[in-house]
């Protein structure tokens, strides 16, 4: 192996580490906060609280990218109360954008 697969390997694997670390703090962020906001119902609501919101950082990685100032708005303004949260506001904005560009 030359010194240029050397140096692509080892850039894939930071690559690929850093993503696994900032979804492992991601996951850690969604429990923890559900824990805190939910745990007084029990488990079953505490799972479907990170359920929920795993599943809505999924769909926020599918929102095209000419939206990204307007998740990063929700982010900031609702990330607090879950990614589901963050996904709600975006969703809005994103459907009276297109809805304003229609009058």
């Amino acid at each position: 192996m030359d010194i240029r697969g050397i140096i692509t390997l080892v850039g894939m694997a930071a690559f690929f580490s850093t993503t696994a670390y900032a979804d492992t703090d991601v996951k850690k962020e969604i429990i923890d906060r559900c824990k805190v906001q939910m745990g007084s119902y029990g488990s079953a609501m505490v799972k479907a609280c990170v359920d929920q919101d795993l599943s809505a950082v999924a769909e926020i990685k599918q929102i095209p990218d000419e939206y990204k100032k307007t998740v990063g708005r929700c982010m900031k303004q609702m990330r607090q109360y879950g990614f589901a949260m963050v996904k709600a506001c975006a969703d809005q904005d994103i459907e009276a954008d297109k809805a304003l560009k229609e009058y």
